[in-house]
């Protein structure tokens, strides 16, 4: 028996030293690689105690004529025999495992090394599409020129912005800036949202001498954020507004209304040979004492906060409207990235500490990262609201994706042939990576529908590229642009559309 023991105790020692200690993977491996692996494995363990307990068994009746003989011994026979099987087959198990998983990674790595060159190589021009650096047009406390400072043969209005569709709305927010630098400011004040009287209206700009309107970005189909400078003689105020219109039909008639955050402050002083412009520092006392504070907040600080009755904060949702929809943390504000990154970051409180909330906690250090850039002094959440969630924190509605939108479809990923024999059917892949990586390279005949970086403005009209009632294909090639697709995919039902399934192997296919 005591020899047993020992032979037990060695086995146990081996598995836990292969537990423990497996063999590093320097590249994390896609998760039905991982499901595949573990399930081959089991299959090897359970072959080889089949094989072996089937040597057992011969070696049993070979020997059973000298059976009486070996009584005394028989418990010892056996044990040694059971835990021979077992550590053979764990081993087993184990070395192809290991053989398994090298093979299966180096496969994927190649694959992978594939798809990079074919980003870095292929000639191929995409359609016109906004990419995210594009997309956040409000330079955070630029400098104006010198030529900003008015004469009398001056402008006393310029505006920068394009408006080559005579977009309504862009024609009305110029004309209301005109009309205050030209100081008809009873015209501006009607166009106005009319927050106080006319004469403390008109004391804001009496002053004011040239009016620049330097950026704008349309965020929806009623609301815009713009960047203009206002002058005083040598001084001058940068203003980053964001401004919801009311219309009468599609015509704008006022200012419904707008927050507006100072940018930078500055002057221009006479050198003696010239004028020099001259910028104030940060205009954001709260950020400029708190930017130290810590990126990220763990959900026992987070649940502290929440319980707490402190006032100085906000709880900023920045995931889809989809996500916001099927669940959400009470009393959060939801703005979404895109929107945040077209101008809409201007509305968070200068005065306040921002906490951001999102699935993962991969979007909410991105968006805490983006909103500092803006002296907004913005944190996130480790792990998301999944893991805030799992630890048991409040939640109205469901977390998970799969819970509402359980059908077999949201789970399909097509093969390569597979898809191939979609599309010569008439399906349309929709490719929803980012757009850098659709303009480096994509399939020949897909459309890009990079939701997590399309401003709620444009939504329609970059779902409008799909023809009326498609069958489609969303296409990705990674954990996070592979959640996007399953979004884009509701999103294109919503609009009519049927969806198959989604393909994350696009550098396969050419």
């Amino acid at each position: 028996m005591k020899i047993l023991k020992k032979v037990l105790s060695l086995t146990s020692f081996s598995l836990i030293c292969l537990l423990l200690f497996p063999k590093t993977v320097y590249a994390v491996p896609p998760p039905d690689f991982l499901f595949n692996v573990g399930a081959q494995i089991a299959q090897v363990f359970s072959i080889a105690v089949l094989f072996l307990g089937a040597i057992f068994s011969i070696s049993y009746k070979f020997i059973r004529t000298r059976w009486e003989a070996m009584k005394s011994k028989k418990p010892i026979f056996i044990g040694i025999s059971l835990i021979a099987i077992i550590g053979i087959s764990a081993g087993a198990a184990y070395l192809y495992g290991q053989y398994k998983q090298n093979a299966e990674y180096e496969e994927w790595l190649a694959e992978s090394q594939e798809y990079a060159d074919l980003e870095t190589e292929s000639t191929i021009k995409p359609p016109t599409i906004t990419p995210i650096s594009k997309i956040d047009k409000l330079e955070m406390g630029a400098t104006p020129t010198i030529s900003g400072i008015t004469t009398e043969e001056d402008l006393k209005f310029i505006s920068t912005i394009e408006n080559p569709d005579n977009d309504p709305t862009i024609d009305f927010i110029e004309d209301y800036y005109e009309a205050m630098a030209n100081q008809e400011l009873e015209k501006a004040y009607e166009m106005s949202k009319k927050s106080t009287n006319l004469k403390t209206f008109k004391s804001w700009y009496t002053n004011t001498t040239k009016i620049t309107l330097d950026n704008l970005v349309r965020i929806d189909n009623t609301t815009s954020s713009l960047e203009l400078t206002l002058y005083e003689d040598y001084e001058y105020t940068r203003y980053g507004t964001v401004m919801t219109l009311k219309f009468d039909n599609e015509t704008p008639t006022q200012v419904a209304s707008s927050s507006v955050r100072v940018l930078s402050k500055g002057g221009f002083a006479d050198k003696g040979d010239g004028l020099m412009a001259i910028k104030s520092n940060s205009t954001e006392p709260f950020f400029t004492a708190n930017e130290n504070n810590a990126l990220s907040i763990n959900n026992s600080e987070f649940k502290k906060l929440l319980d707490s009755n402190s006032t100085d904060y906000i709880v900023l949702d920045a995931r889809e409207d989809l996500e916001y929809e099927n669940g959400h943390l009470d009393g959060s504000t939801h703005i979404r990235f895109a929107d945040l990154r077209a101008g809409k970051w201007i509305e968070i409180p200068a005065d306040k500490f921002v906490y951001v909330l999102c699935w993962s906690g991969i979007r909410g250090q991105e968006v805490a990262e983006f909103l500092r850039t803006k002296d907004v002094v913005a944190s996130y959440l480790e792990g998301g609201a999944t893991e805030w969630v799992a630890w048991g924190g409040a939640w109205t509605g469901n977390i998970n994706f799969v819970q509402k939108y359980s059908e077999e479809k949201y789970k399909k990923l097509f093969t390569t042939p597979q898809v191939k024999v979609q599309v010569k059917n008439g399906a349309v892949l929709v490719d929803c990576r980012e757009p850098e990586k659709f303009e480096n390279w994509h399939i020949s005949g897909s459309v890009s529908i990079p939701i997590m970086h399309t401003p709620t403005k444009d939504l329609d009209e970059t779902f409008a590229q799909v023809p009326s009632g498609s069958k489609v294909i969303t296409v990705c090639d990674g954990y996070v642009n592979c959640f996007d697709a399953k979004i884009t995919a509701v999103g294109l039902e919503e609009r009519g559309h049927e969806f198959l399934g989604r393909y994350n192997k696009p550098w396969e296919y050419e």
